[in-house]
């Protein structure tokens, strides 16, 4: 019998500093050392994010990791759905699969798994505190499987495995979901612990600020779903040329979008340069009217940009804070924006 307990040891505690890829890798090769012929080793697990609905960590032997990640855009190809992961999580039982007498559209990922020259293919779930959907697989080239004391040696570890993974994964999660709402400046700051209120940074930016133009006549002519999936689009628009060029968006504001390309090491100049590339690639967009019962509305917006310095950080009251950017250079640049539309230009810069 061979002892788990030393793997055990070793998922509960220094894998416990490792990031979740070195993690994977280091217990493969551990596994493999035990005599495990082992070509295929994984960890999946789902996320809580705008853009992807899971990710996974795949080990192989001859190329080392690779990151797989299934977009939320995909969620209705049914890859889930064609998936061993939906039989183990369902089951809360281990799958095995003899790829050689296993049909090819029995689940999606056997024909490749075929190609690879897989011979047999294990999937275990890993069990989450809270009922997320984690598994862990094992794959041989192989003809003869995993001995049984193998597969109890794999079992043995899945509690400490699933904790260990878990770990990560919610660190990610965490920092990603944080990401996703206030910005990666921002998130980085709260994660290391910038979450009392007057905590605040000076900062030296070109500040972009783009107005959606005519939005209180879209919301009045508009059902409420159709005014944002117009401001949706407008966001489709915007938001990739500042995050392209290294800016940070800080916030949504209606139909307003504040962001800000630090000076830092770059200098002024270069700063207001970058950011007036970005709103020259917006401006240059073609956005499709959005057409509601024989109507059409356009989309269109101004861009402002203001190089200034803004105090950027937490207020707020009790427990309820914001992590924004604020100052009187930050009205100019709103001021701008609100100029834009009444002296009908694309773009200002002060």
């Amino acid at each position: 019998m061979i002892d788990a307990s030393n793997l055990t040891k070793w998922l509960l505690g220094d894998a416990m500093k490792l990031d979740l890829a070195a993690a994977v890798e280091s217990l493969a090769l551990r596994l493999t050392a035990l005599g495990l012929k082992i070509d295929r080793f994984s960890i999946s697990f789902g996320l809580l994010s705008p853009s992807l609905l899971a990710a996974g960590v795949v080990w192989r032997p001859e190329t080392g990791l690779e990151f797989t990640r299934f977009d939320y855009a995909n969620r209705d190809m049914g890859t889930y759905e064609r998936s061993p992961f939906k039989v183990v999580h369902e089951s809360q039982k281990s799958l095995h699969l003899e790829i050689d007498s296993t049909p090819d559209d029995l689940y999606g990922v056997v024909p490749d798994l075929r190609a690879s020259g897989i011979k047999h293919y294990h999937v275990f779930p890993l069990p989450t505190a809270d009922g997320s959907l984690m598994a862990t697989t094992l794959s041989t080239r192989s003809a003869e499987d995993f001995s049984e004391e193998q597969l109890a040696l794999l079992r043995e570890i899945v509690p400490a495995l699933a904790a260990m993974a878990q770990v990560r994964t919610l660190h990610a999660t965490f920092r990603d979901v944080l990401a996703a709402y206030v910005g990666k400046g921002p998130a980085r700051q709260i994660i290391d612990g910038t979450v009392h209120r007057g905590e605040v940074t000076k900062v030296r930016a070109a500040i972009l600020v783009a107005d959606l133009r005519a939005f209180t006549y879209l919301s009045t002519q508009l059902p409420a779903d159709a005014t944002a999936e117009v401001i949706n689009r407008y966001y489709d628009v915007v938001v990739p040329p500042v995050t392209e060029r290294g800016g940070e968006i800080l916030k949504f504001i209606g139909d307003a979008v504040l962001a800000t390309f630090p000076v830092e090491e770059k200098g002024d100049e270069a700063a207001v340069l970058t950011a007036l590339d970005a709103g020259r690639a917006m401006l240059a967009t073609d956005v499709e009217p959005y057409r509601s019962q024989g109507r059409e509305f356009p989309i269109r917006f101004g861009v402002a940009i203001h190089l200034g310095d803004a105090v950027f950080g937490n207020v707020g009251s009790g427990d309820r804070l914001d992590f924004t950017v604020i100052g009187r250079d930050v009205n100019v640049a709103a001021r701008l924006a609100a100029l834009c539309s009444r002296l009908g230009e694309n773009y200002l810069v002060s």
